[in-house]
């Protein structure tokens, strides 16, 4: 959840300020500044997504305030951080915590903050002006509050020009203090409506992408198709970059998957997959490589960068663990709450697919694991065969051979 608050009875992420007065804003606001602001109200409210509308204020900001440079640091509540966006428009990950500079001076105590000489107070890191060569002098920074006060971003502007030479920094005016306060009111409930509306709808693609997996479980899948849907689809769910299922062979105490039309194996108790194997636990990991459960060696080897893992079982309808799913790399920060919870009631339906399906069946077969002992060290972001005297059988072949086992079974 990102734009919101739930910290209002602390003050912490509570704007001090619910917008200037008439008086306040009529004697700060010209007609031009008027104009500005209703022209960005109306960009903003064209802008196609959240990160669109927070470019536009944030272009906007520069211009009206007549400064070089604005950005503003969106609130992630689940994280405790605030994401950086600049006029850029760029959507790398930046984030920092909410405690940490200006922004999170801003976000903490819910001041709007003007700094004339930004390299004499404490709270300015000047590693960002040593690393790109920039110069800041002059700063303003406000909370960005929606109609009841709770701060859901921060905006801050950078070096106010001066009127008679542009290239001449100055301090910001308590005019500008005034806008800053009043902009940030309209901004933050637009940005909070349009973050609504775009959960709304990805809510909406969730349920459908949900009930199309249901849909296709149910049909007459073979093993490829039904594993090559679970790990394709589900993904869009919660965002994830990679996803893997394992289904469990009782009868060999072993989980096994799919890879490119290839078995892999590994011991039921095996990793991170094990665990939730065995447990019958979710497990959710914010950061891989602070989590001792977590084998970095397939990541050193393959260049991928493993960051978060959310681990789930599937369950019967006995609650007994028939498989376990594993998500890696949430796009935005770490697996959710709600991303558990959504996972949990759509792997409560699968399960019991999954237990009943021929795929499920065959697992418990005993030719299942002929020519297949590919072994797997929890290499969680993709599945890589260690060398093995042994041949591998691709699935194509391995599924003929199932079903004329069975037939051979049935006939004695």
């Amino acid at each position: 959840k990102i734009m919101g608050n739930s910290e209002s009875s602390s003050g912490r992420g509570k704007s001090k300020s619910l917008g200037p007065s008439i008086d306040e804003l009529s004697a700060a606001v010209t007609t031009r500044h008027m104009a500005s602001l209703l022209e960005m109200i109306k960009e903003i409210n064209k802008a196609q997504s959240v990160e669109a509308g927070v470019h536009k204020a944030i272009e906007f900001s520069s211009a009206i305030l007549e400064c070089d440079r604005a950005s503003m640091f969106i609130v992630d509540e689940i994280t405790d951080q605030l994401l950086v966006r600049d006029a850029s428009g760029s959507d790398v990950d930046i984030r920092i915590p909410t405690t940490a500079g200006i922004a999170g001076a801003v976000y903490c105590n819910g001041d709007i903050i003007s700094i004339p000489d930004a390299y004499k107070d404490a709270r300015f890191n000047k590693d960002t002006d040593a690393k790109t060569g920039y110069k800041t002098t002059s700063l303003l920074c406000s909370p960005v509050y929606d109609s009841e006060g709770n701060t859901i971003a921060v905006l801050q502007a950078i070096n106010k020009k001066s009127s008679t030479d542009p290239k001449v920094h100055v301090p910001f005016t308590k005019e500008d203090e005034v806008l800053i306060d009043y902009m940030a009111g309209q901004l933050g409930v637009i940005l909070l409506n349009a973050k609504i509306y775009e959960e709304s709808l990805r809510a909406k693609k969730k349920v459908e992408a949900m009930l199309d997996i249901v849909r296709a479980l149910h049909g007459d899948m073979g093993v490829n198709s039904m594993s090559f849907t679970m790990t394709e689809r589900t993904p869009q769910l919660v965002e994830a970059d990679r996803c893997t299922l394992y289904l469990v062979d009782e009868k060999h105490s072993e989980l096994w998957t799919i890879s490119g039309g290839v078995q892999i194996r590994l011991p039921k108790s095996s990793g991170i997959a094990g665990l939730v194997a065995t447990s019958g636990e979710i497990v959710n990991i914010p950061d891989a490589y602070k989590d001792s459960r977590f084998n970095q060696a397939f990541d050193k080897k393959s260049g991928y960068h493993t960051k978060t893992i959310l681990c789930l079982p599937i369950k019967d309808a006995e609650k007994k663990v028939v498989g376990v799913l594993q998500l890696i790399n949430k796009l935005h920060g770490p697996f959710t709450p709600q991303d558990e919870e959504l996972l949990e009631g759509f792997l409560t339906i699968v399960g019991g697919i999954i237990h009943n399906s021929k795929l499920f069946t065959i697992t418990q077969g005993r030719n299942m694991r002929a020519g297949t002992d590919t072994d797997l060290r929890d290499s969680p972001a993709a599945l890589v065969k260690e060398k093995s005297s042994k041949a591998v059988k691709p699935m194509g072949v391995f599924e003929e051979d199932e079903e004329e086992e069975e037939e051979e079974e049935e006939e004695e």
